[in-house]
């Protein structure tokens, strides 16, 4: 199943606001998208330009997983979103419950959107080792963390680079908010680049441009096009792509050898 997961061992890394533009370029890239937030803040839906007052989302209905695709709405940019919505701590026990116990639960839900061709689902995940992490791999999602080029995030890499939130297989490794302009940042970014060459696919450029864009709830391709940060979620959507399309064909390629 073509999913996205993006995850960070810490919060406040820019991780929400990278999801929803590798959604958005995704889109632009050709793939039907549907954003899906699996975090309780609720705030997956802002780039995408969904009213505050809003509080609809596919959480509050955990025990009808087979209707979240109908919950899906379309947005400006073309891509999907499905909201975590507004919620009362009950329901988000149920929900994370099911996450953990139901081994089912993840594909009755999102099935229907991902037997359709080209379509992916990018989902933002809360910070740490949360329930739908282990519930993503049930599906065979592509991991990514989601790191800041400084001296906190350094010290975590050694979690990221065993896999320590993430099963067996380590994740793809994504650099936010990288400002060449100060030693420190680019020291991290080179020490990173050198550290997990294989598993690092993208390093996004510190840039006002992208708080000016949630500020507005406007993705920033459309705030500021030619912004460094636009050029860099654009590069970084593309080798996701890539990546989805190379996961596809491999995918074909076992299940012809399965058959003979």
């Amino acid at each position: 199943m073509p999913v996205v997961a993006f995850s960070s061992p810490k919060g406040g890394v820019g991780k929400t606001t990278l999801a929803a533009h590798v959604a958005i370029g995704l889109h632009g890239l050709g793939w039907g998208v549907v954003a899906m937030d699996f975090d309780s803040q609720n705030s997956l839906r802002l780039p995408f330009g969904v009213a505050l007052e809003d509080g609809h989302g596919y959480v509050a209905a955990w025990d009808r997983p087979e209707t979240w695709p109908s919950l899906a709405r379309q947005t400006g940019s073309g891509a999907h979103i499905l909201p975590y919505g507004d919620v009362g701590e009950a329901e988000r026990m149920q929900f994370e419950r099911c996450l953990l116990e139901e081994p089912h639960y993840l594909a009755a839900g999102l099935g229907p959107i991902l037997e359709q061709p080209d379509w992916v689902i990018v989902a933002d995940l809360p910070p740490g080792p949360a329930p739908a992490l282990r519930a993503l791999d049930r599906v065979s999602a592509l991991h990514v963390a989601v790191l800041l080029a400084d001296a906190t995030s350094l010290s975590l890499l050694p979690q990221v680079e065993r896999g320590a939130l993430y099963g067996e297989h380590p994740p793809f490794v994504v650099l936010n908010q990288v400002d060449p302009r100060r030693r420190l940042s680019r020291s991290v970014s080179e020490f990173v680049a050198s550290r997990v060459p294989d598993q690092l696919i993208g390093q996004i450029c510190r840039d006002e441009a992208v708080a000016e864009a949630v500020g507005w709830q406007r993705p920033v391709y459309d705030h500021a096009p030619a912004s460094a940060a636009a050029r860099d979620f654009r590069a970084l959507a593309e080798r996701i792509s890539d990546l989805l399309r190379q996961s596809a064909l491999a995918g074909q390629a076992g299940a012809r050898g399965g058959e003979a």
